[in-house]
């Protein structure tokens, strides 16, 4: 694979986020429970967590309005592949998150090294209403943790990427990147 990198646009939370490692730090230290990231073997996590919605939900809300006072951080190797391409091409960012304003700043603040103006990053509410956004905006690749989302991608000729976490190892026909430096070695880097 060869992706020019004005090509590509990247889902945040899975992808560029560890945020479902934080949510498990929060579960275990402020609710007592005892699963491990690696149990977090669907997407729809409450059908294989012993986790109640309640506290799941307070948990959730607090990721999605103060990222960064959270303690989310960026997958490894994340910042460097997307700094480095930020200085070929601009960034874009889709997320199924509600509001735009709290993750746009913690990637601010994550790619300290990056113009603003190079960062464009749109909330879509639900994964269904990034289609449409990606395929006005051209784009050709996306990466994304979340399968159902990827069958739907190639539905509109856009080329999923699945970013591996525990939630999506079933059988799938979509290129799969298991790092950043897997992300890094699909992007057409000029000479």
């Amino acid at each position: 694979m060869s992706i020019t990198p004005c090509e590509i646009a990247f889902d945040i939370d899975g992808v560029v986020a560890d945020t479902f490692r934080v949510f498990v730090e929060k579960a275990r230290e402020d609710y007592g429970y005892r699963f491990t990231y690696e149990d977090i073997i669907e997407y729809e996590f409450l059908k294989v967590l012993d986790i109640t919605k309640d506290d799941s939900d307070a948990i959730i809300q607090g990721l999605l309005e103060k990222p960064l006072e959270s303690g989310i951080q960026p997958l490894r190797g994340a910042v460097k592949v997307l700094t480095r391409l930020s200085g070929i091409a601009p960034l874009f960012f889709v997320t199924a998150r509600p509001e735009k304003d709290p993750i746009i700043e913690w990637v601010y603040h994550q790619l300290p090294h990056v113009d603003r103006d190079l960062i464009s990053l749109e909330a879509t509410q639900t994964s269904g209403e990034k289609l449409p956004i990606l395929s006005e905006r051209g784009v050709k690749y996306f990466v994304e943790d979340r399968l159902d989302t990827c069958y739907r991608l190639k539905e509109i000729s856009v080329t999923p990427i699945v970013f591996e976490q525990p939630w999506n190892k079933r059988k799938h026909p979509f290129p799969v990147a298991r790092d950043w430096e897997d992300i890094s070695d699909m992007i057409r880097w000029p000479s």
